[in-house]
């Protein structure tokens, strides 16, 4: 009975350790999320976004400033609530490496800004694009409202929609902001420390680790709710690693990667039937 009362009591501290150490770590980025980098604010016109299959919009931009992009302001007009997919690519389009994907929900009513939370290292000098992906069934109206500017003056980049026919030029922008928080010090070539997302995430067979730098020799150690290891995997090396469930049940779980010694990445893994 001891025991099992000691497995539990240090079950609760692990997830309350570990959900402290998430909950301090996104209002941080948050806190220094402030410094607006690129913006195009003028808005004359609305595009009636379909939420239809191979439908999407996305705008390429031209980072300012060396940093991480924490935030993107995406502006959006009349009623809505639905989900979506935001997506953040290097270069000039889709179809490069793929920086940031995550579930979104967007909200809101009459003309707003909806701020899309991100974690991106940008390079000053740079181009990279967003991209927003409408869910079909997921709650968005056909069609939503996109405030655009037409003719687009904003010289960083262009709005672009994708459907069925493929990508086209609009000659619009979409009205953004961009944030970015600004690497401090002195040291002039300062160290980007990776930025590693997973996707997809609740998943049920298999999952994608992603990093904006090359894994050499890392280690990912996955822990169950009571803080035990249950897997391990070695010998890390490239952009990317793919992840199965192989006979882990569903629910939640820890995963923590390290190199060198030290630990680059902490998040939570949801498996799902």
């Amino acid at each position: 009975m001891n025991l099992q009362k000691n497995l539990w009591k240090s079950s609760v501290l692990f997830m309350g350790v570990m959900l402290v150490v998430f909950m301090l770590k996104t209002d941080l980025l948050q806190a220094q999320c402030t410094t607006v980098d690129q913006s195009q604010l003028n808005y004359n016109g609305g595009m009636s976004a379909r939420n239809l299959s191979q439908y999407s919009e996305w705008q390429d931009f031209t980072a300012g400033a060396t940093g991480n992009l924490c935030k993107i302001d995406v502006g959006f007009f009349n009623a809505m609530t639905g989900t979506g997919t935001f997506k953040v690519f290097s270069g000039s389009g889709t179809g490069g490496s793929v920086l940031y994907n995550q579930p979104v929900t967007v909200t809101g009513t009459g003309n707003f800004f909806f701020s899309f939370t991100v974690s991106v290292p940008v390079v000053q000098g740079s181009v990279y694009t967003f991209q927003f992906i409408p869910t079909q069934g997921g709650g968005l109206p056909d069609p939503y409202g996109v405030q655009i500017q037409n003719p687009g003056t904003y010289a960083g980049g262009e709005m672009r929609i994708t459907d069925p026919s493929g990508t086209s030029a609009t000659g619009f922008d979409m009205v953004f902001k961009t944030y970015v928080s600004p690497y401090t010090g002195v040291d002039e070539n300062p160290v980007v420390s990776p930025i590693v997302t997973i996707a997809p995430n609740p998943f049920s067979t298999e999952t994608t680790l992603k990093s904006s730098t090359s894994f050499n020799n890392a280690l990912v150690i996955i822990y169950n709710v009571f803080g035990q290891e249950i897997k391990r995997i070695t010998s890390v090396s490239g952009t990317e690693i793919t992840l199965h469930r192989d006979n882990l049940d569903a629910g939640m779980y820890f995963i923590r990667m390290e190199e060198g010694g030290k630990t680059i990445m902490t998040d939570k893994l949801i498996i799902a039937d």
